[in-house]
């Protein structure tokens, strides 16, 4: 039965992206170009939520690949450690209207727990999740999400049933800074599924562009990180972290 799940989504993904090779080769490669979205980040240590993701502070490296248009995202983002002991593969898909954006996005940090093809509830390493946000105009650039992952390894540790972690930031940008203050309002994989509402990343994110040359300028960022909780392992308090984004 596992096998032949895995051969139905191989199935399917080759049936969505057999039409757009196709068609890409009706386009010319200048209007291809212009909606592909290829980005990559070095970041000092990788912090996710005001936890530190992978099991050690180690640089990790941070592709992005996605096709987008006006209202429309297709990607992928992904994260890996130079240890070889850490890989994160994240496909995503966001609609925007106006000061609106809504996500879907396939998260797995377990690739190897059950395969990558594995999407039963209880043995995945996938973790599903919906996302709303609103961004204000750039006279009040206040913004809003919220995040809850609904299917798969998402689990409460007391009866194994969905926990339904949610995720809600506020930030505010004030020219080069960006602040946030994150919290979890109910029981959730942020705070480690022992208590309810739980403030979990609070900071401040500051970003300069680095001229190298005359056309072209290196985007720097540093983030200072606070978690009042002590995040997912009840250690990780103060985070203070380095970012180029190439």
């Amino acid at each position: 039965m596992k096998n032949k799940k895995s051969l139905l989504v191989a199935f399917l993904t080759l049936a969505f992206l057999l039409p757009l090779a196709r068609l890409s080769g009706q386009i010319s490669d200048s209007v291809i170009a212009s909606h592909i979205k290829v980005t990559a980040e070095l970041v000092s240590h990788y912090v996710w939520r005001g936890s530190m993701a992978t099991g050690s502070p180690t640089p990790n490296f941070q592709p992005t690949l996605a096709y987008t248009s006006k209202m429309l995202e297709i990607g992928v983002w992904g994260s890996t450690d130079f240890a070889g002991s850490y890989k994160e593969f994240d496909p995503y898909i966001a609609v925007t209207a106006g000061p609106i954006k809504v996500t879907f996005t396939d998260y797995d940090w377990n690739l190897y727990r059950a395969g990558y093809f594995n999407y039963y509830s209880n043995e995945t390493g996938h973790m599903l999740e919906g996302s709303v946000g609103y961004t204000g105009p750039a006279s009040f650039p206040l913004s809003v999400t919220w995040n809850t992952l609904f299917y798969g390894f998402d689990k409460k540790a007391e009866d194994g049933k969905q926990a339904y972690s949610t995720y809600i930031e506020l930030g505010y940008a004030y020219g080069p800074a960006s602040f946030f203050f994150g919290f979890s309002p109910w029981e959730s994989y942020y705070t480690a599924y022992r208590n309810e509402f739980e403030v979990v990343n609070v900071g401040v994110t500051l970003t300069k562009a680095l001229k190298i040359t005359k056309d072209y300028s290196l985007p720097l960022r540093s983030t200072l990180v606070v978690n009042p909780s002590g995040g997912y392992n009840r250690g990780d308090y103060v985070h203070l972290i380095f970012g180029i984004t190439f």
